[in-house]
């Protein structure tokens, strides 16, 4: 993992939002030092923070490196790794970016699986993408599938064998929307 390029991306993202300037400065602390998490506990205690507070703070600036890393519709390996550095840097715990940034989470995914679905085939490529958002926003199979059947149905509007599209429907599902006219 390239520190100064994690450093350089989170100095960006920084100065974009609009966070309190201590918190700006504990971000860097905590980037620079990669402290364990009674050191994480304690720069946020010298400076007076509140860690739930800080929490806030560090979802946004995770968020919008995850957004700067899907720019080009793909999530590398060491993007992949930094994310999860950072998530365990600043002690972002499952759910919590559903808990506090649902909107945020569910507009990355869509627009993800609107670019996937828009050629109605899911490549592998493409469904390992889907594993990888599901892991970073710690999803679970039945979250990701949710956001997978809104997007499908377009495909399946138009004739594409569901089998290409890398969701699962229950028959129930299935068979209410054929019933409905909607595939």
């Amino acid at each position: 993992m390239n520190k100064e390029k994690i450093q350089s991306s989170i100095f960006e993202i920084q100065n974009s939002l609009h966070i309190p300037e201590n918190m700006k400065n504990i971000c860097a602390a905590i980037i620079n030092e990669n402290p364990g998490k009674k050191t994480t506990e304690m720069i946020l205690k010298e400076n007076g923070i509140n860690s739930s507070m800080a929490k806030v703070y560090f979802l946004q600036v995770v968020l919008n490196y995850i957004k700067i890393s899907l720019q080009d519709d793909l999530l590398s390996d060491e993007e992949k790794s930094t994310i999860i550095h950072l998530k365990r840097l600043f002690q972002i715990s499952p759910g919590d970016f559903f808990h506090h940034h649902n909107l945020d989470v569910e507009q990355i995914i869509s627009n993800q699986f609107s670019i996937m679905y828009k050629d109605n085939l899911v490549s592998n490529e493409e469904a390992l993408l889907k594993v990888d958002l599901q892991e970073i926003f710690d999803l679970s199979f039945d979250q990701m599938n949710e956001y997978s059947k809104k997007e499908s149905i377009t495909s399946l509007k138009q004739g594409i064998d569901v089998k290409k599209l890398d969701v699962f429907f229950s028959n129930e599902e299935y068979s209410k929307l054929k019933r409905e006219g909607n595939i």
